[in-house]
Parts: structure tokens; C-alpha cells; sequence
């Protein structure tokens, strides 16, 4: 088993059975939680779930398509930006997702071919009776991770020089010092004011 997790685990598929959605248009809905045991790698951030997520199923017909709009909320916890210090972030939102049992609605072979609004359009097989909602899921999720998060507004981070948390106390850096990637430009400078 893999230290972290970087893709749906298998306790997150959950099914959504198309012939329980009512083929009058009339919405069908269904809540359920996932949780992770492990830390979730994305982009090489690591984020820890406080608590299982929320997830929110509509699906329902229209013009033989099937419209299903994933929500989720729930809280994480990431190292602060600026401190590395836990930060804990609640994280919301939904995306929407488009399917057809009509394989002749499959024309992105067709070089006009547009998808419908920002969704892709996605063909099922015509045997398929339910679609995996568990990569869903984990796509809606990883939409909502935050990528600078801060532990409060008011975070003074940590000394570039010494590593200090700010935070907790001030360091005894001098403000002074020349940061070290500087010293060849300085030393540059006073060589042509000596030439000149």
C-alpha cells in the first residue's frame, strides 16, 4: 500500500444506478460520505481530510442524456504557506458531468465537433446500467484543494535567514544582512564606482 494516496481509492466507488433515475426528468438524489486513511498527495502537497467528506448526487434525464451534479464539502488540513504550521481549510463546491447511452452521439471524430458548455460530453456503453461516481468524486475534490493556504490572514511566516516562525517570536536577524545571492552584484557595483 502506497505511503499516500494520488488517485480515487477503491472505498470511494460508489455506483449510481441509471435505472433508478426516473425517465420523466424528475431528479433523483442520493448522499453519501468518503473518508481517506492516508494523506493526499496532488501536485506534491500533502492534504489531510478532517473528517469524511460529504458528497451530494443529482442525476436526472434530459434529452436522452443523463446530467449528474456532483457537490462535496468538508474540511482539510495543509501546511501553511507561509509557517508550515497546520492550517485547516473547508473546501466546497460541485461540478457537472454529462452522459449518453446514444453512441451516435459520439462526434468528437467530427472536426466540428463542440463540446455542450464546459462539460464533456461522455458515452456510455449501451450494457452499462451504472456509472463509478468514486473518480468523480476525487476529481470534484482535487478542484476545491487550496494552493496557498494560510494558517490566519495575519501569518508572518518564517525568517528567510534563520527559519524562525515569526509567529511565535521575533528572530535576531540582522535586517542588514545582504541576502547572499546579492554579494556578486554588490561586489560588481563597487568595482565599476572604483573604475570610474
Amino acid at each position: 500500500m502506497s505511503e499516500y494516496i494520488k488517485a480515487a481509492p477503491k472505498s470511494w466507488h460508489h455506483r449510481l444506478i441509471i435505472p433508478a433515475i426516473p425517465k420523466d426528468g424528475t431528479p433523483y438524489t442520493e448522499s453519501f460520505s468518503v473518508a481517506a486513511d492516508r494523506k493526499i498527495n496532488y501536485w506534491g502537497q500533502l492534504y489531510s481530510l478532517t473528517a469524511p467528506l460529504q458528497v451530494e448526487v443529482e442525476a436526472y434525464r434530459a434529452e436522452g442524456r443523463i446530467i449528474t451534479v456532483i457537490s462535496v464539502s468538508g474540511s482539510v488540513a495543509v501546511p501553511c504557506s507561509r509557517c508550515l504550521a497546520p492550517a485547516g481549510v473547508a473546501i466546497e463546491g460541485e461540478l457537472r458531468y454529462l452522459f449518453s447511452l446514444d453512441k451516435e452521439e459520439d462526434k468528437k471524430t467530427d472536426p466540428d465537433y463542440e463540446a455542450d458548455g464546459d462539460e464533456e460530453l461522455m458515452i456510455l456503453d449501451s450494457w452499462e446500467d451504472e456509472i463509478d461516481l468514486g473518480p468523480l468524486v476525487w476529481e470534484v475534490m482535487i478542484t476545491l484543494l487550496p494552493t496557498a493556504p494560510l494558517c490566519s490572514e495575519e501569518c508572518r511566516g518564517l525568517c528567510p535567514k534563520c527559519g524562525a516562525d515569526l509567529n511565535t517570536s521575533p528572530c535576531t536577524c540582522s535586517e542588514e544582512d545582504v541576502d547572499p545571492r546579492f554579494e556578486i552584484l554588490k561586489s560588481l557595483v563597487q568595482k565599476e564606482q572604483e573604475n570610474s
